[in-house]
């Protein structure tokens, strides 16, 4: 499984959340992001093979940049994870239907548990 976390701030944060995640998937590839240009950059690469995308919604920057990728993550899985308060402008980007929502980044076991269901219907998909 390939997975983009991307957090234009909450790094300490992120960074916990990979270690946890390569703890977990000792198979998957986890790639970092910090800036709108690095992950359309990502999102944009022929045959990226990403699964799951991951941002830490910090604020309405984080929440702006998303609405015009959309279109590069629409067959990708998108879980955000919201960080201190969440206001109504942060909250528009649930539009985007998201597959998970986190309002806890110091617990990441939901996330965990979500990827975990998310690898298995990879492996023995639903026929």
């Amino acid at each position: 499984m390939k997975i983009i976390l991307h957090a234009n701030k909450n790094d300490a944060h992120r960074n916990r959340l990979k270690r946890t995640i390569e703890g977990t998937f000792s198979e998957g590839e986890i790639i970092l992001t910090d800036h709108a240009s690095q992950l359309s950059m990502v999102l944009g690469r022929p045959l990226h093979n990403v699964s799951v995308l991951i941002v830490f919604i910090t604020d309405t920057e984080s929440v702006d940049l998303l609405f015009p990728l959309k279109h590069l993550f629409e067959n990708i899985k998108l879980i955000l994870m919201f960080c201190d308060k969440v206001d109504n402008t942060q909250k528009s980007v649930l539009l985007l239907e998201p597959l998970f929502t986190s309002y806890s980044e110091d617990d990441s076991q939901d996330i965990i548990s979500v990827l975990q269901r998310i690898a298995q219907r990879t492996m023995y998909p639903i026929e």
